[in-house]
């Protein structure tokens, strides 16, 4: 191994890129929403532990909150559906603590001197899914950094996700020449328990296993009957809709429905037919004041702040495409039509070229004669296989 990839720490990493978005915990869901689809990033930060921090100084954990959360706080309780509004006035901690204590989506502040390997550690732990690095460090010498006691330093963080590690090591891939060219099956990075619904389901069927497929940085597979893998539910995406629009589709459709709903929504507006049954149903159910929050558009249920008011932005293709600012994150429009796909005897590299391409985290993996869904490749665990070839290199050192 390569002493310059041993000796990178994660402030290499960091350079150009811009600050996270924090917020209080008293913040609500709504402004977040607002905040969340106004900007490019696909994630606020939200601080886990305000009441112990005041003890302790500055935080150290944060919980990484996305549209696809706030989509999975308001569809997952029936009182949130029956009164979106008051669901949405709430303040966002709400959701971090949903989000942090059941499937633990969370960000750790690091020293930016830590060392690459130690950074890898990190994100393998339980739980995490991002590092906050500070981005004004002007120390030359390692381990000399000390921690802000002022809570608003998160915000001079930047993030580097599991994503933006890979792609590093990606860059080095000649340094693990005798795994990359396995195949994935043969490294054991063929997970088989994917989150998957059947197109026919019910769209509220969908949300536990957004849930967990946030948790783990995949998505919800749709298949059909023979379980052949025709689309994707991506958390990522959900941020480019009109969310008030998707609440409903999920109330109200198939998650096959949903599936389709999202990939119209992302290109066009949806049919007014299609509006007229959603709202149909959703009177059917009991569910008045979620067809009135789909009725009401953007500006006049949501809190948007001023940047958001040009006449792109007051259409929901607008919002979506439009990036008001470099992302912090690695994730980046992309169309849920694009459903990343490989097969068990495909190679390791393919398969994070494959991904890195697409700028997602995972790839589905499908039987190479009929199509069926079999499983999946994540990120988490190509990390994990990488980190374990590096680590005889280490002690040698």
């Amino acid at each position: 191994m390569a002493v310059s990839l041993l000796s990178h720490v994660v402030s290499d990493l960091c350079i150009g890129r811009p600050r996270v978005l924090t917020l209080p915990p008293s913040t609500p869901v709504a402004v977040a929403l607002a905040k969340l689809r106004a900007g490019a990033d696909p994630f606020v930060f939200v601080d886990a532990e305000p009441a112990s921090r005041a003890k302790r100084g500055a935080a150290t954990v944060y919980v990484k909150v996305s549209v696809a959360d706030i989509l999975c706080y308001v569809c997952s309780d029936t009182g949130n559906l029956t009164d979106p509004a008051a669901a949405l006035a709430r303040p966002v901690s709400a959701i971090a603590a949903a989000v942090g204590g059941d499937h633990g989506s969370v960000a750790r502040r690091v020293d930016p001197q830590t060392s690459l390997l130690d950074a890898i550690d990190v994100l393998l732990a339980d739980g995490c899914q991002g590092l906050l690095v500070s981005l004004h460090t002007r120390t030359r010498r390692k381990h000399h950094y000390v921690p802000s006691s002022d809570a608003a330093a998160a915000a001079d963080c930047c993030v580097l996700t599991r994503e933006d590690i890979v792609r590093h090591l990606f860059g080095s891939i000649s340094h693990f020449s005798h795994i990359a060219f396995l195949t994935v099956a043969s490294l054991g990075l063929v997970r088989r328990d994917v989150h998957a619904v059947h197109v026919d389901d019910d769209g509220l069927d969908v949300i536990p296993l957004l849930r967990r497929a946030i948790s783990d940085g995949t998505a919800v597979a749709v298949v059909a009957d023979d379980n052949a893998l025709i689309g994707e539910i991506c958390p990522g995406v959900l941020g480019s809709c009109d969310v008030q629009s998707v609440f409903a589709a999920l109330a109200a459709l198939s998650a096959g429905n949903v599936m389709t709903y999202i990939y119209c929504s992302l290109s066009h507006t949806p049919p007014e037919f299609l509006l007229c049954a959603i709202r149909a149903r959703l009177k059917d159910r009991g569910l008045e004041a979620m067809a009135e929050l789909m009725d009401t558009g953007d500006a006049a249920s949501l809190p948007l702040s001023p940047s958001s008011t040009s006449s792109d932005e007051d259409s929901p293709i607008g919002c979506a495409r439009r990036p008001s600012r470099v992302s912090s994150g690695s994730f980046g429009w992309r169309s849920t039509e694009d459903v990343v796909a490989c097969h068990a005897m495909s190679s390791l590299v393919a398969v994070m070229a494959q991904a890195l391409a697409h700028r997602v985290g995972y790839v589905w993996v499908v039987d190479e004669a009929s199509g069926a869904l079999v499983g999946v490749v994540r990120f988490a665990d190509v990390l994990a296989v990488l980190r374990e070839q590096i680590r005889p290199q280490v002690l040698c050192r």
